[in-house]
């Protein structure tokens, strides 16, 4: 519920939007309310200011009444929810009922619905959470036991065909993601979201196939997620990620390797927002969960990722550990076929990854830079050109262990060629990172220094 003296940004954009005064607004509502037969509903000028302004939250009905009020006034095709407008209370997350398998269904179509209806200006309409409350959203997946699926609204027929096509699109949207940016595909992946996930209402033919269906919603919604973070839209992009695991969880034992992929998606986004305590959580959490997945890619990608929040937080030898732990689990892979959603992790990315763990540890004894430019340039060799996106995140990693290193003027080269990778894609994580190694520049005092942040910034905008 929003609360006393805090702002309701999204229904000031929706009002914003519809370009209507306050007193407008509230005889909107009032229309609405006569319709419905409510007499008593007689809203004022002072009293839309106080929702907007103050945060109140309007008492039952007139939410409801509100966001059909709004959806006119903006000549939208479809309504507004109450979530859309600040006013749908407390989100349940974490809640025993919210992961039972109608209410995952329900809350992916309805969440999707709204993303639809939204722009990408309009405020989030789920708190990014943190701490506790992130961590404690999570915990069901590894405690709650698992259940029959439900029976179908409307029993349909589908087949383990319509599982592999529906993978298949899936595959083909991540490769998307990773050649141009979230922000190309963003809208089609949620619109197939939409629909594939209808398919989990209207039935299944058999548990196995209904167990590959709810996999298949939980890895569309990871990529759906990411996308979503790719575009710096971190709270609904996490909430992507908290569907997805609880689709996971209704595939039962089958849906342990994408939940554990799930978390680390949310572990990674933790990072790049600066919650590296929370991300370390998160995937300690993934590889609990994960612990009887056979060793392999998934166990090695949590690792080198625990390595990384290690290092973050300044833990040199639970980092060195952990690049360890990830040493033996690639070791130990049994040579099974990958899931699409582990492929990425190859050889490439482990040194990469290995390579940003010596960086940050530089940050703590600067002889570390040197082992962190030979991991970081032995993975770009290594880079398939299609992953632009993750090209770009190497050249700016190794730009930065050269700043550190001291070696300005190869720092500046590789700047120029992180550049040109972003011109490719349309990420906002990649422009993060430039303002990050420009933070680091700006600490420098040398001309190469200096002109190399004037790149970035001509680069990157004001």
């Amino acid at each position: 519920m929003t609360g006393p003296e805090r702002r309701n940004a999204s229904l000031e954009h929706w009002v914003r939007f519809s370009g209507a005064a306050y007193e407008t607004v509230a005889s909107e509502v009032i229309k609405v309310a006569r319709a419905r037969g409510y007499q008593h509903v007689r809203p004022d000028r002072s009293r839309v200011r106080r929702w907007i302004i103050k945060g109140e939250h309007p008492r039952d009905p007139v939410p409801e009444l509100l966001a059909e009020a709004l959806t006119r006034l903006c000549h939208l095709a479809r309504p507004l929810t109450l979530a859309d407008i600040g006013l749908r209370g407390t989100l349940a997350i974490g809640l025993t009922a919210s992961w039972k398998a109608n209410a995952v269904v329900a809350a992916i179509i309805d969440t999707v619905r709204s993303d639809t209806l939204t722009d990408d200006s309009a405020p989030p309409t789920v708190p990014l959470l943190t701490g506790s409350q992130l961590i404690g959203a999570v915990q069901p997946w590894l405690h709650l036991p698992d259940e029959p699926l439900p029976n179908p609204i409307r029993p349909g027929r589908i087949g383990k065909n319509d599982v592999k096509a529906i993978e298949a699109a899936t595959d083909a949207f991540r490769a998307l993601d990773s050649t141009h940016g979230g922000g190309l595909s963003r809208r089609a992946v949620i619109g197939q979201l939409h629909d594939v996930t209808l398919l989990a209402a209207n039935g299944c033919s058999s548990d196995d196939v209904g167990h590959a269906l709810f996999v298949a919603i939980a890895d569309l919604a990871s990529v759906a997620g990411w996308m979503t973070h790719d575009v710096g839209r971190h709270a609904e992009a996490q909430h992507y990620f908290l569907l997805g695991l609880q689709a996971a969880k209704q595939a039962g034992p089958a849906g342990a390797g994408i939940a554990g992929h799930l978390l680390n998606c949310r572990s990674r986004q933790a990072n790049h927002v600066g919650r590296a305590e929370d991300a370390l959580e998160l995937v300690q959490a993934a590889q609990y969960g994960t612990r009887k997945v056979p060793p392999g890619r998934l166990r090695a990608f949590l690792c080198t990722l625990e390595a990384r929040c290690h290092a973050v937080l300044g833990h040199l030898p639970e980092s060195v550990r952990a690049i360890g732990t990830a040493d033996d689990a690639l070791a130990a892979d049994l040579g099974e076929p990958v899931p699409a959603y582990a492929a990425w992790f190859e050889d490439a990315e482990y040194k990469v990854t290995a390579g940003v763990c010596e960086s940050i540890a530089a940050t703590h004894d600067p002889h570390h830079a040197a082992r962190a430019i030979e991991l970081i340039e032995a993975g770009t060799a290594q880079r398939p050109a299609e992953r632009v996106r993750s090209r770009a995140f190497d050249h700016i990693a190794l730009a930065r262990a050269q700043v550190q290193a001291g070696q300005l003027e190869a720092a500046d080269h590789t700047t120029v060629t992180a550049l040109d990778l972003l011109g490719r894609v349309i990420s906002t994580r990649v422009t993060d990172r430039l303002y990050e190694l420009d933070t680091e520049l700006a600490a420098v005092r040398a001309r190469t220094a200096t002109e190399t942040r004037e790149r970035i910034r001509v680069a990157t905008g004001p």
